[in-house]
């Protein structure tokens, strides 16, 4: 009897430690982080803002694809934040988001996050989007374009104040 219960438990502990050594499946598998410090603005954006979440969890019902940068701009004429078409593949369509970490505070880095955010949703909204110049034509119609290649909507403005009210914990 004995041998039997040690023989059980031995088993369950070798279950145990390799369901807890197994890494964990994250959360969003259509928001994939390119940095360490790209997957800590996820993980605390998600923690802080339900607005935020909300959005993350949209884009998961969608075939966008949206990898995150949190690079430094190029130049110093370079948006905070902006989004990028990537290619369309396997049924999938793939942005990128860069979010300059380097020029904004923690709480401004979420809030451009969660602009550009919406502008994924805007182009998952439009299957018709499947490249750059898609993507151009896109915002000609649904917002504005405000230097060269360069366009913004209302929807993302509105979804970034909404974002930074929330972090700052005003509700509109």
């Amino acid at each position: 009897m004995r041998t039997a219960l040690a023989s059980i438990l031995l088993v369950l502990s070798t279950a145990h430690a390799a369901l807890a050594a197994a890494p964990a499946r994250p959360l969003w598998s259509h928001i994939r982080p390119l940095t360490p410090s790209a997957a800590e603005l996820l993980t605390r954006a998600a923690e802080r803002s339900t607005i935020l979440r909300t959005q993350l969890e949209a884009i998961e019902q969608t075939d966008v694809v949206v990898y995150v940068l949190d690079s430094m701009s190029r130049s110093v004429g370079d948006p905070k934040a902006s989004l990028e078409f990537v290619a369309t593949a396997g049924g999938r369509r793939y942005v990128v988001v860069r979010v300059d970490r380097w020029r904004l505070n923690p709480c401004e880095a979420i809030a451009w996050f969660g602009h550009e955010l919406q502008h994924a949703i805007e182009v998952a909204s439009a299957p018709e989007v499947t490249n750059a110049a898609q993507l151009a034509r896109l915002y000609r119609r649904i917002g504005w374009e405000y230097g060269s290649g360069q366009f913004e909507s209302d929807a993302a403005q509105t979804a970034g104040h909404r974002v930074r009210n929330e972090l700052a914990g005003f509700s509109r």
